[in-house]
């Protein structure tokens, strides 16, 4: 693609801007001069990805978490990679974007790691004598509507 000489200038001077500012491995900077000598920007991505305000994501943000994604999968087989992607990011390697409705066995490990954190926070509270303002905090609130509540959610197909 024939990209104006303005563009590639204002290109290269954001790149040597973002270069100032960004630590990165030599590996980083060779790719991220490759997808600015393509004719973009450093603060685009290829995903499209946007931070939480609506602003594109800069290209090495992406690539880092891509990068990531890549070494976590590694070590993975194919079926622990593919419950690794929907846990984690939402994408179903085989087409589907809803995750399958949890095992008796998973909900039941669930369960027991939740009351087990409830008990241990619990400790903390006693052993800071902190007892009577949690009975009263968990009375005043226990009815109160929470915004999300995760068990409305009906899983089943």
């Amino acid at each position: 693609m024939k990209i104006s000489k303005e563009k590639r200038q204002f290109l290269k001077k954001e790149l040597r801007e973002y270069e100032k500012i960004t630590p990165m491995t030599k590996e980083e900077r060779e790719i991220l001069y490759e997808w600015v000598a393509d004719g973009n920007s450093v603060h685009e991505n290829g995903a499209m990805a946007c931070y939480e305000g609506g602003r594109p994501m800069d290209f090495l943000d992406v690539y880092r978490e891509e990068e990531e994604i890549r070494r976590a999968l590694d070590t993975m087989s194919y079926e622990e990679g593919s419950r690794y992607l929907l846990e984690e990011y939402g994408i179903d390697r085989d087409g589907v974007m809803t995750p399958k409705p949890p095992t008796y066995e998973e909900l039941k490990k669930k369960a027991n790691r939740l009351y087990r954190t409830c008990f241990l926070y619990w400790e903390v509270l006693v052993a800071n004598d902190l007892r009577e303002e949690a009975y009263e905090y968990v009375r005043e609130h226990i009815d109160e509507e929470w915004p999300f509540d995760s068990f409305d959610w009906d899983i089943t197909p």
